[in-house]
């Protein structure tokens, strides 16, 4: 067996027997090398370190920080009652404004485990309250925090960035039409099982045009944080990092001094929240740039350009069969430090065959994040059966049209490339 599928089941097998995921990477990135004297253990703390060496990764902590920030007021329950006046009277309405309200808080948290859990925290006690079934309650809620890494700001985006050195900007605004027709997709869906459980209308009925004023300006401030981020990065006002910086100062501006929440103590929290994360990220990709050393020792672009080029030369099917490999890898590794293992063969790859990069970058992006609630890990419906406090077998019987939708949606961004690049083509 060669040094790639050892590396790989090493890796895979720390996985399963419950190793946390950053450090199976990094244990079987060290066997490789002690087995194989590839480089000296010595300078392994200055190929980290080169790891994340990056102007752009500085981007992250302030787009963390911006969030912890918003999020520590009201402004989930603002972005819900926004949410609710427009769609609350329909059949399951809840169901369908725990969606929309993702849609509207991805700009505002952009990762998805934040996005899961306050969503869920708030949503799912109340849709349980509303009579809705546990299961359908985690697996919406878990299905549509996948939308937040998609629509712009994205940790997830960046990464892929600094990766490839692909512009931070365009991949912004390549999500932003993908993650809205996914949340369209996953109302569809839902709208079906509400159906057929007979679900009844949150409000008994439609919100005045008043209260649809009134919720939208008591919500917009937070909303309007993202569209400033993405237009400075389009326009080229502003670098990401710089981008971050604003993002943060809006966000004491608002959640300070416009709503009136913040107090020392959860700028103190926030600052915590934001410090954790951060470290949480940066040593998943400084581990897993070791990883990736091998694989660029081992030729592994290159072998994985001539494997999918027996298989196929059209750039449509070689996409397709990336979204498949990063699919399947997605169900037993978290999108971090599988977006840092694979982004750069992919991309040489798919550089190759005329891929367009962000397509590319989208469509990885995209698949990483279903495969985080895939069977069997199932990483976002296990946070949401903790708050619903139901095993996670119980959501296996829907779970699995949701997962159909949202592979539908994949293969229709690799079919129709313009639905990604149209938006960036024209900035």
């Amino acid at each position: 067996m060669g040094v790639i599928p050892i590396l790989f089941v090493i890796m895979l097998f720390l996985i399963f027997i419950g190793v946390p995921i950053v450090y199976s990477v990094g244990i079987s990135a060290i066997w490789i090398i002690i087995n194989n004297d590839f480089v000296n253990l010595t300078i392994l703390p200055s190929r980290m370190f080169k790891g994340i060496d990056s102007v752009t990764l500085a981007s992250i902590p302030f787009f963390l920080l911006a969030a912890e920030l918003l999020s520590k007021g009201s402004i989930i329950k603002r972005i819900i009652n926004f949410s609710s006046s427009l769609i609350g009277h329909l059949k399951g309405g809840l169901a369908h404004v725990n969606i929309l309200a993702s849609i509207f808080f991805s700009g505002v948290q952009g990762t998805v485990t934040a996005d899961s859990a306050a969503i869920g925290g708030l949503l799912i006690p109340a849709m349980k309250e509303d009579g809705y079934d546990d299961d359908l309650s985690v697996v919406v809620t878990a299905t549509s925090s996948c939308i937040g890494p998609i629509i712009p700001p994205s940790v997830l985006m960046i990464i892929y960035a600094i990766l490839t050195e692909t512009s931070v900007a365009d991949l912004f605004i390549g999500g932003a039409i993908p993650g809205v027709i996914l949340g369209i997709a996953l109302m569809g869906i839902t709208h079906y099982w509400v159906m057929k459980r007979g679900y009844q209308p949150y409000r008994q009925k439609r919100a005045s045009f008043k209260e649809i004023i009134t919720s939208f300006i008591q919500s917009s401030p937070a909303m309007i944080v993202p569209l400033f981020i993405v237009l400075g990065l389009v326009f080229g006002v502003v670098t990401p990092t710089e981008s971050g910086i604003l993002a943060c100062l809006s966000a004491l501006i608002i959640s300070g001094l416009i709503y009136r929440e913040l107090t020392i103590v959860k700028i103190i929290d926030a600052l915590k929240s934001t410090l954790y994360s951060t470290t949480v990220i940066l040593l998943i990709i400084s581990i897993t740039t070791v990883f990736s050393e091998i694989l660029v020792r081992q030729f592994f672009a290159q072998k994985l350009t001539g494997f999918i080029l027996s298989i196929t030369n059209n750039p449509t099917g070689i996409l397709f069969l990336m979204a498949v490999i990063v699919f399947i890898l997605g169900m037993a590794i978290d999108t971090n430090p599988l977006l840092v293992m694979l982004a750069a063969p992919l991309y040489k790859v798919g550089t190759f065959v005329g891929i367009d990069p962000i397509q590319l970058g989208v469509v990885l992006v995209m698949t990483a994040l279903i495969g985080t609630i895939s069977p069997p890990v199932s990483l976002l419906v296990c946070i949401n059966c903790g708050i619903a406090k139901i095993p996670v077998s119980r959501t296996y019987r829907i779970i699995w049209s949701y997962l159909l939708v949202m592979m539908l949606i994949v293969f229709l961004v690799i079919l129709f490339p313009s639905i990604i690049t149209w938006l960036p083509s024209i900035s």
